[in-house]
């Protein structure tokens, strides 16, 4: 993938773009608050399988305000609860929208999803995290950094090229979009949120072997390497 990621094994590469096109698949389930909650078990998924692959002693509820898409329990349940009455009352049309812009929603899901596992990937090759820098507020403060510079170098990237391409990657893959969605509501219907996988269907993984291809481009990885550059930076200035 870059330079600090080489450890990156394809095997775990592989689980995090299962994870993107599983999280990507949940935005056309008809159901308030179901593609937000499988995006989180996504994510969830992703950081426990990277963690686990660095045998780390880090856990995923040390990195929760890393990974979570509304930086943290304390903040996000009470938004959560605020603006729920507001999301239900606009849910027909969000779902409208949100299915006729999956020609661009999707592929920037699924590389979320990958950069997420990337990043973390490259700064425990790096040593960058270890368990003590995870306890008490150092640890909070530090994973907090790390979701702002996430959301900060996503924003600032132009995701035009790779969108294209693993748009048309997943095109090669019959009924992927429907076997997404069934990945979606099989994680959604599943309680535990401990299980060691994300139960996919043949065309989800066939789907993710094409998105793979698209990550090992080369103007692939010059964007990557770009985006390490601007997390980095972001990361740097409030270090």
């Amino acid at each position: 993938m870059s330079t600090e990621s080489d450890a990156s094994s394809s095997w775990l590469v592989h689980q995090w773009a299962v994870a993107g096109i599983v999280s990507a698949g949940a935005r056309f389930i008809p159901i308030p608050f179901v593609d937000e909650m499988v995006q989180g078990q996504c994510r969830r998924f992703v950081v426990r399988q990277t963690l686990s692959a660095h045998k780390s002693e880090l856990t995923e509820e040390d990195l929760s305000l890393f990974y979570s898409a509304s930086g943290g329990c304390l903040s996000g349940c009470a938004a959560t609860v605020v603006r729920a009455p507001l999301k239900l009352l606009l849910f027909p049309i969000r779902k409208v929208v949100t299915i006729f812009t999956s020609v661009r929603g999707v592929p920037l899901e699924i590389m979320r999803t990958v950069l997420l596992g990337r990043t973390l990937d490259r700064y425990l090759a790096a040593g960058k995290l270890e368990k003590q820098n995870a306890a008490g507020s150092k640890g909070v403060r530090q994973a907090m950094q790390m979701q702002s510079a996430f959301e900060n170098a996503f924003a600032q990237m132009d995701w035009r090229t790779v969108r294209a391409a693993v748009k048309d990657a997943l095109g090669t893959v019959d009924h992927w979009k429907d076997a997404a969605v069934s990945s979606a509501k099989q994680t959604f219907d599943r309680q535990d949120t401990s299980s060691d996988d994300i139960e996919t269907q043949p065309a989800v993984r066939a789907g993710a072997e094409q998105v793979e291809k698209v990550l090992q481009r080369s103007e692939t990885l010059m964007l990557f390497a770009e985006f390490d550059r601007r997390f980095d930076e972001a990361m740097n200035q409030v270090g």
